[in-house]
């Protein structure tokens, strides 16, 4: 039975593999019958990628092909475009791989060679695939490929000490059992780091106490295993776990120091070296120094990060968006908006409207913050998909819009707004991700509105409040990061 997603599979195919797949379909066309009118499976392909969007069915492709052998055809036609995307002129091709997946495949493919050749060996093959395996296996060392290095030390132990005899089979047994536990060591290093990023970023599935015990634990473990094995890659997760837990203790300066390490040794290592990852380590660097309030250095490391990824990339975006908020926090809010427009024209927007919704409350934020807030007032109108969100950006977005309202007098809909508000906190509650910060701010706003929005410092209540929320060690302190870009209690603090 063939394989339900072929179809899927082959129509969503890049113009480059496309190209690729149809001369690889033409070359093995002309090898088996030059004469022959164009096979079956051209014919499928070329239909196929002409209709990237159809729900192709088994009756269209009958008809489009003259065949009833449907299955037969769509497994032959998918075996070619797999023949076709492990080529060498495609897997080493600089433009579209890196260079670490070129070694990989490379070794991955000569190992398949040597498995294939042992299997119908002869005397004139031996000592050439000694040499094929030698090579593999220092290759491999020279890039930490442990898995590599294992298969290819089993495939060696076996062909050269049933010839050798018992000695060497112990020796390279030795071997495999220290490349064994490297390979546990990188993969253990590597599944502690993506439990700790699907937490933060996706499912959060710890607690703050189980959060900073995973770190703590996993760099104690990484510590024993870095010992044993002088791997970098696990000296790599090591010092993302060390920063990390920096960090969360708020000592950015240390963060800031072990994230220089960390790009230090990816400079110096080629096993480790990927451009994704220097980007992400300076996009870090940019994070710490915003934590410092040293904005116009986490400018310059977020447009440095920006330099290690390709434009249409989310994680490009993602630096993007880290210089705006370093711009927006410098108070250089026209830098800071072009950021915003060049993140709305970026392609990663066609990902979710909640994203475009958020670039566009960065707009109104920085109409806010440069006093334009007739202009804040018409563009908030196509944020509100936010407002579908229960979290605090939803909560943040309903405070702002009182405060526009209150910045151009616009009583009514301030009272109006301000009850809506209170109904929605009292129904989610903190649960939702309203902090006792949001809390605090709908209580001090409600109090306003009992003097007409005008704050006096004669008004004890609020009084009280607005230090609440300026204080920079209370529960109720303004957090970098938070979706409230316009400081509240600095704004209310500014009308007196």
């Amino acid at each position: 039975m063939a394989n339900p997603h072929l179809i899927t599979f082959i129509q969503s195919l890049s113009p480059i593999e496309v190209r690729l797949v149809e001369d690889h379909l033409n070359k093995t066309q002309a090898l088996v019958d030059p004469q022959k009118e164009e096979a079956m499976e051209v014919k499928l392909f070329k239909y196929l990628v002409t209709h990237k969007k159809d729900n192709v069915t088994d009756e269209q492709i009958i008809i489009e092909t003259a065949t009833k052998r449907v299955s037969d055809l769509k497994n032959n036609l998918f075996n070619k475009v797999l023949e076709a995307l492990t080529l060498d002129k495609y897997i080493t091709n600089t433009s579209l791989v890196n260079e670490n997946d070129i070694i990989i495949f490379s070794l991955k493919k000569k190992l398949l060679a040597c498995k294939v050749s042992i299997r119908i060996v002869n005397e004139g093959k031996t000592e050439a695939i000694h040499e094929l395996l030698n090579d593999i296996i220092n290759k491999a060392k020279e890039y930490e490929l442990y898995d590599i290095i294992v298969e290819a030390l089993i495939l060696k132990k076996y062909f050269k000490g049933i010839r050798f005899g018992l000695k060497d089979f112990d020796k390279i047994n030795e071997e495999v059992k220290f490349y064994e536990y490297c390979v546990q060591a990188t993969f253990g290093a590597a599944d502690k780091y993506y439990r700790l990023i699907l937490d933060n970023d996706f499912i959060k599935t710890l607690s703050n106490a189980e959060v900073s015990m995973h770190i703590t634990n996993s760099i104690k473990e990484m510590e024993i295993d870095y010992k044993k094995t002088k791997s970098e890659q696990v000296n790599y997760y090591l010092h993302i776990f060390r920063f990390a837990l920096f960090e969360r203790q708020k000592n950015y300066a240390k963060a800031i120091e072990q994230c220089n390490k960390l790009i230090s040794i990816l400079e110096k290592n080629k096993a480790i070296y990927r451009k994704e990852r220097m980007g992400s380590a300076f996009t870090n660097l940019s994070s710490f120094k915003i934590q410092l309030g040293n904005y116009a250095a986490a400018v310059k490391e977020a447009r440095h990060a920006q330099k290690y990824y390709q434009e249409n990339s989310l994680n490009y975006a993602i630096s993007k968006e880290q210089e705006f908020y370093a711009n927006f926090c410098n108070e250089n809010y026209s830098d800071a908006n072009k950021c915003v427009v060049e993140l709305l024209n970026h392609s990663t927007i066609d990902t979710g409207e909640f994203r475009k919704s958020k670039f566009i409350y960065y707009q109104v934020c920085t109409l806010f913050a440069q006093k334009n807030f007739s202009g804040a007032l018409r563009l908030l109108n196509e944020a509100l998909e936010i407002e579908k969100d229960k979290s605090r950006w939803n909560v943040s977005i309903r405070i702002l819009t009182i405060m526009i309202f209150i910045e151009l007098n616009k009583i009514n809909e301030a009272f109006t707004s301000i009850e809506s508000l209170r109904k929605h906190v009292e129904r989610t509650g903190k649960t939702d991700g309203i902090s006792e910060r949001d809390i605090l701010i709908v209580k001090l706003l409600r109090e306003l509105e009992k003097e007409g929005f005008e704050y006096s410092e004669k008004n004890a209540n609020a009084s009280k409040m607005l230090k609440q929320l300026s204080d920079k060690d209370s529960k109720t302190a303004w957090q970098h990061y938070s979706s409230e870009l316009i400081k509240f209690h600095e704004w209310l603090e500014s009308k007196k």
